[in-house]
């Protein structure tokens, strides 16, 4: 019979104290997917929210603008995928529309949170 490799997800509950941006985040390796679906609070007019990965002490690594939408999936880098494999920290920052400019967060962190096996 085929061999079929063990699915590995991992999920993350993404909030902060003083903020009602909540995400819930479902990281599926075997699709290079990360599923993200807003619990609570709302993009600012003329702002999005950007996902980053961080992972110890480096600096943050963009993942991309979250899309707007209750749900929705974004597609995972190589290079952040074998990060997130190892469980890394997410986090949601208000940025510009189109994201930041400097490729750093730019405005305030609404939301983070651990990646963690399921």
């Amino acid at each position: 019979p085929p061999v079929v490799e063990p699915r590995q997800r991992l999920v993350a509950s993404l909030a902060a104290d003083g903020s009602d941006v909540k995400y819930l985040v479902v990281y599926d390796a075997a699709r290079r997917d990360v599923g993200l679906s807003l619990v609570s609070g709302e993009r600012a007019a003329g702002k999005d929210f950007e996902l980053w990965m961080i992972e110890g002490k480096n600096a943050p690594v963009s993942m991309g603008v979250i899309p707007a939408g209750q749900t929705t999936h974004m597609a995972v880098t190589p290079a952040v995928e074998q990060k997130l494999a190892q469980g890394a920290v997410l986090a949601v920052s208000v940025e510009p529309i189109g994201g930041s400019p400097t490729g750093q967060p730019t405005g305030p962190v609404v939301a983070a949170g651990d990646l963690k096996g399921i």
